[in-house]
Parts: structure tokens; C-alpha cells; sequence
């Protein structure tokens, strides 16, 4: 059973209206019991079952008694509540208790059967409840000017005389209350849908400026609030309303989804499942998935367009968790197939040799490949220990942990600067390993009286590892991580990707550049979003 719609009825009869309406349920009630009494006796007079025992194939209901039933439904609209013909129930109200009525009862319109003031008041009470309730106007005495109800936003407005019958009036309002259920069905709808859908949704205008959002667009991703590149933050949902996103991200990302904006509107055509880079680190900022869509009037007319956007993060940082494992598979499978090859066959030739001839050089040759191919092994076994996700990492001190590793340098004449304070959040053995293989690499590379730096770099945001040595040419630094990579014929070329991979593991941002010495710097970079980022423990303090 449908709710009957409810409507208010003020002035100064609207005692007398709703007894007059109520009367006519009554009447029409009684007609209808009486129609349903007669078709009954006419279906019992046509049922050749009535007055005997039925057996069980006739016990269903006969042709003439579902017909009878059907008729007494259909008489009974949409709107129509058991035991009622009318469209719907009328409370009268004083001008002073509308306001108070809307509070308590859902109510889906106002008639005001009085003069131009009271109408007046009563449509502002109205609206301040409610600005989308109906409110229709029939107008006794003076009435109201048609500016006047134009700034009122009646519905309709009926100047009435003597003969005019309000009761029939109001059930002619029935298209009209109709409608306003049905928007407001709607608009339900899409409240619900924007307050609860663990989805960021939005519609914006043709200017790309953001008309409804859902509350979970605010907290898509890490923290319940948007903050734009200037500082200032957005909590609720009409934070958002009238900006676009140049108002709300960085410009980069801005520009991008202002450009997918116009394209649908212009094209009318969707985008689908677009992957876009909302911040941070491209290895472990957050990502949303977008779909956006084009939004039409009730004419058809292209007027902006809906979007979703959901947080796919966690799915990027898994499949870069697959690359790595690949990236390490290929890394061993390299140093199996060529690396280790190598010295092997150099000692297998050499015990040919030696078998031949004696000469004891040539056990002095397999035993450097014998050493070198233990060397191999050995950083091949760091990389694959190093290499796994850092699934706990602990507030490490980065200026202890550091003399540690140079602790076990063969550096005598060389020279470490720690002035960084604080921590880090790492793993403290896989980090040793790092700031190790970096020192041997500036030893080796930068002399035996090289001096080295461990500072944060000048964001807070991370540290770096410097040295005085020769550097390394630009052309080079987006090799120097590779497998293999070495100037130096006795290293194993592993040094420097097990430095990346243990930044990897904790999803660090690794890079080269120059050193102020003119040396090489190795900088480690996380920017964090939520407790469950990886990296480096905030700002360093």
C-alpha cells in the first residue's frame, strides 16, 4: 500500500474544507462498498460452483470472482490508500503552525485559501522548510500582484470568487503532487547514493565546476579532507561546490582532468577506467581509476558530466611489487646465464691448463675465479634477501646506523660527515646494507682519502649520500642501478642494484645527481600520505 500524499490547507475556511473533504471520502467509501457488494452477487450468480462442495481442482478462484476483484483494484489509483478514494489526506493548519507542521509530518504541498498577505507569509514559511514544496494560492480579496508571486515561487495561483469550489480545486492537484513525489523519489535516491557509495562521485557544469560531489570524495584516499596546493583544506562536501580542480589539486593534474572534462562535454563520448597519478611519488603516491560521463537535461542537452573515481593504489603498488620480482628474476637470471658462466669457464680451461703443464699459475687464476664467482653469489643472495617488500619497518636513527656501516669499511684515510638527526622508518639491516654498498662504492671509486656525507635532504622529506670523488657523468646515472654495471673489472656490477633494490623494498624513491663536491649523490625520497605509506618516518626531525 502507497502512503496517500498529505496536504495542508490554510486559511481561514480551511476548517470547513478538509470536513467537506472528508465527507466526500465517506460518501465515495460508501458508493464503493456498495459497488463491490453488487459485483459479488453478480459473479456468485454467474459461478456454477456457487453453493456445493468443491472439489480440489475447483478451488481456485473462478473467471468471475478474479474479474470482480480485478475491477474493485483498478478503481483504486497510485496514490489511493485502503478504504479511500480520494487522492489524498488533508490536514487544515493555522498560518502560525505550517511551520511546525512541516517539521513533524512529511508533507508534499500547501494550499493557501485566503488573502495576499496571508498567502505571502505562509509561502515563506513554506520554502524556509522546504525551497522544492508546492505551494498553490487561491486567492480571496486583493489577492497578490503577479511580480509578487513570481518572487514567491507559487506553483499556481488562482484568483477565486463566490462560486469557486476549493475541494474539487485541490483534487485537480493530484499531476502536481504527483511530480513532486516523483522528484523528490529521486532526489532521495541520489542523496543516498552520494552520502554512502564508497566511491568518489561528482557532477560538474560545463566549466568543469564541481556541482554534487559524495562525501567519500573527500576521503578517497588517506585523510577525510582535500588540500589544495595552497594550504587550504576541504572537509565537506559543499567545500567542494562551484571550485574546480584547479581550486582543489596541482596543476599538472588539473590541467589533465580539466582537458578530459572538455572532451566529453564537446564529444559527448566517455572516458573509462582512466588511471591517473592524483600525488606523490610516482612509485608510491596514490593513484585513483576515473570514468566520467556526459550529463544530460531533461531536454537532452548536454549540461557537464558525472564522474567516479576510485582509489587503485594498493593495485598499482602490487603490480610494481610484480615488476621488481621480475626485474630480480631477470637480475639472476643474467648473473646465472652470463656473470657466473664466465669464471667458470675461465677456471674449468685453466684446470685443463694446469692438468697440461703444472705451472702454478694457472691455480692462482682459478682461484680468482673461484672468489669472483663467490662474490657473485654472494650479492646474488643479498639481492634476492633484499629484495622483498619491507613489511614492518621501525624508527631507525639514520646517524647511528650509518657509523655502523662504516664501521666495517676498510677506510682508513677516508672521512664520514653524518650532521643528519632523527629517523628513519626502515628496515635497520636491509638500510645497513645500502649505506654499506654506497660507502665501498665511494671508496672505490673516489680514493682511499674520499669523503662522504649523510645529510636529509632539504625537504625533510628524505636523505641523501654523498661523496667528493670524480662523480658520475650524466649520461651514465640511469645505468649506473642496472645489473652488471661496473668501471671497475674486479666488482661484481651488483653493488649499486642491490642499493636499489633494498629502496624499492621500501618503496623509496632512489636517484643520482651531482654532489656540491662534484662527486656523486645518491638521494632517497618518500613522500608519505598515511600510516601505512612506507618510507621515511615525515619530515626528519
Amino acid at each position: 500500500m502507497v502512503d496517500r500524499p498529505v496536504v495542508v490547507v490554510v486559511g481561514p475556511d480551511a476548517e470547513r474544507i478538509v470536513s467537506a473533504w472528508q465527507e466526500a471520502e465517506r460518501s465515495e467509501a460508501s458508493e464503493r462498498a456498495s459497488g463491490s457488494e453488487q459485483r459479488e452477487r453478480h459473479a456468485s450468480r454467474e459461478d456454477p460452483t456457487e453453493g456445493r462442495i468443491l472439489d480440489q481442482s475447483e478451488r481456485e478462484p473462478s473467471e468471475a470472482r478474479r474479474h470482480a476483484s480485478h475491477e474493485a483494484e483498478r478503481s483504486e489509483g497510485p496514490n489511493r490508500a485502503s478504504g479511500s478514494d480520494r487522492p489524498f489526506e488533508l490536514v487544515d493548519a493555522d498560518p502560525d503552525a505550517v511551520a511546525t507542521i512541516l517539521e513533524e509530518r512529511l508533507v508534499d504541498a500547501v494550499v493557501c485559501h485566503a488573502g495576499g498577505s496571508t498567502i505571502a507569509a505562509v509561502a515563506e514559511r513554506a520554502h524556509a522548510a522546504d525551497q522544492r514544496l508546492p505551494v498553490v494560492a487561491f486567492a480571496t480579496g486583493d489577492g497578490l500582484d503577479p511580480a509578487a508571486v513570481v518572487d514567491l515561487d507559487v506553483d499556481q495561483y488562482v484568483d477565486v470568487d463566490g462560486e469557486f469550489d476549493p475541494v474539487a480545486a485541490i483534487a485537480g492537484l493530484e499531476p502536481l503532487i504527483d511530480r513532486h513525489r516523483c522528484d523528490r523519489r529521486e532526489r532521495t535516491m541520489l542523496d543516498s547514493l552520494l552520502e554512502n557509495i564508497p566511491l568518489s562521485v561528482y557532477f560538474k557544469d560545463r566549466r568543469s565546476r564541481h556541482v554534487r560531489v559524495s562525501d567519500e570524495m573527500l576521503d578517497l584516499i588517506d585523510h577525510p579532507y582535500i588540500e589544495n596546493p595552497e594550504g587550504k583544506f576541504h572537509h565537506a562536501p559543499e567545500d567542494v561546490h562551484g571550485k574546480t580542480d584547479f581550486d582543489l589539486y596541482n596543476a599538472d593534474l588539473a590541467e589533465s582532468a580539466v582537458a578530459d572534462d572538455r572532451r566529453v562535454v564537446e564529444t559527448e563520448e566517455p572516458v573509462e577506467g582512466q588511471i591517473e597519478h592524483a600525488y606523490g611519488s610516482p612509485t608510491q603516491g596514490a593513484y585513483v581509476a576515473t570514468s566520467k560521463a556526459p550529463w544530460y537535461d531533461e531536454d537532452g542537452r548536454v549540461v557537464g558530466l558525472v564522474g567516479v573515481s576510485r582509489d587503485v593504489s594498493e593495485r598499482k603498488r602490487y603490480e610494481r611489487r610484480l615488476e621488481r620480482q621480475n626485474e630480480r628474476l631477470e637480475r639472476f637470471a643474467r648473473v646465472i646465464s652470463h656473470d657466473l658462466r664466465n669464471p667458470l669457464g675461465v677456471a674449468l680451461g685453466r684446470i685443463d691448463f694446469a692438468r697440461e703443464t703444472g705451472d702454478p699459475e694457472h691455480f692462482d687464476a682459478i682461484e680468482r675465479s673461484l672468489e669472483r664467482m663467490d662474490s657473485l653469489i654472494e650479492d646474488v643472495l643479498t639481492l634476492a634477501r633484499h629484495g622483498e617488500a619491507v613489511s614492518d619497518p621501525e624508527p631507525t636513527e639514520l646517524q647511528t646506523l650509518a657509523s655502523e656501516a662504516w664501521d666495517v669499511i676498510d677506510a682508513d684515510e677516508a672521512a664520514l660527515s653524518v650532521p643528519a638527526e632523527g629517523c628513519v622508518l626502515a628496515d635497520a639491516g636491509r638500510l645497513r646494507q645500502l649505506l654499506e654498498n654506497l660507502f665501498r662504492n665511494a671508496v672505490e671509486h673516489g680514493g682511499p682519502d674520499v669523503a662522504v656525507t649523510v645529510d636529509r635532504l632539504e625537504d625533510g622529506r628524505g636523505f641523501y649520500v654523498a661523496d667528493d670523488g670524480p662523480g658520475i657523468p650524466e649520461d651514465e646515472r640511469e645505468h649506473v642501478f642496472e645489473s652488471g654495471y661496473s668501471t671497475d673489472d674486479e666488482g661484481t656490477g651488483l653493488g649499486l642494484s642491490i642499493v636499489r633494490t633494498v629502496a624499492e623494498a621500501h618503496n623509496w624513491d632512489v636517484a643520482v645527481t651531482e654532489s656540491d663536491a662534484g662527486g656523486a649523490r645518491f638521494e632517497f625520497a618518500c613522500v608519505l600520505g598515511s600510516d601505512s605509506d612506507r618510507g621515511l618516518e615525515g619530515r626528519m626531525q
